[in-house]
């Protein structure tokens, strides 16, 4: 994505918090149905926790994605953890990315985990995690990626992420695709569905 904000840093400054006034006054989200792929501004991982109160845990990747041969490292995190994932400073890491599990931990190391988590892999819920999403963020609330299993998980997870006061998001014509949405101060705008996030925000804010 073009024009990262210069304030990111890397994950070890995770003290720095993000500056930008205008995140969580607004919601940028566009869906294609075709890849299962929600596309969205202005959502961050602590918003969507309450959707994974049903898994027993997630996969974690912070910073970078590494490369195909040695994709970046990750850890593994129980349900009861999440809450105070919650409240670090992700945004400070640049990216991240997550992928929900059920039964088992995954192993501490597992190259399709890893390769999954790295954005190097097929770009779905890997089915021996039994999981229902696949997340790839980039500026915690800025840039957000998100793939699902079904569409019922999903429309779930953004009735719980999406503050009422930005606007109501009719469902079913986001379950179709085709256009993006901007919400903000209870209005519902259509939008260019595109993965340049600053040509929207720059019109937009």
């Amino acid at each position: 994505m073009q024009g990262a904000d210069p304030r990111r840093r890397d994950c070890k400054y995770s003290t720095e918090t993000k500056a930008d006034e205008h995140l969580r006054y607004y919601l940028y989200i566009w869906h294609d149905p075709v890849t299962r792929m929600i596309v969205a501004s202005g959502i961050e991982f602590k918003d969507v926790i309450p959707a994974l109160q049903d898994a027993d845990g997630i996969v974690l990747r912070k910073g970078s994605a590494g490369t195909a041969s040695k994709p970046g490292s990750y850890q593994t995190l129980a349900r009861q953890q999440l809450a105070a994932l919650a409240k670090e400073d992700l945004y400070a890491c640049g990216s991240h990315a997550w992928a929900d599990w059920q039964g088992a931990p995954p192993l501490a190391i597992d190259a399709d985990v890893a390769a999954l988590l790295g954005h190097h892999g097929a770009l779905a819920p890997l089915p021996a995690l039994r999981g229902r999403f696949l997340a790839f963020a980039h500026d915690d609330g800025w840039y957000l990626k998100l793939l699902y299993a079904a569409w019922d998980d999903v429309a779930a997870l953004l009735a719980g992420a999406i503050p009422p006061a930005l606007g109501t998001l009719d469902m079913d014509t986001l379950q179709r695709g085709g256009e993006g949405y901007w919400l903000q101060d209870g209005m519902v705008e259509l939008e260019l569905a595109t993965h340049d996030i600053d040509s929207v925000l720059n019109r937009r804010l």
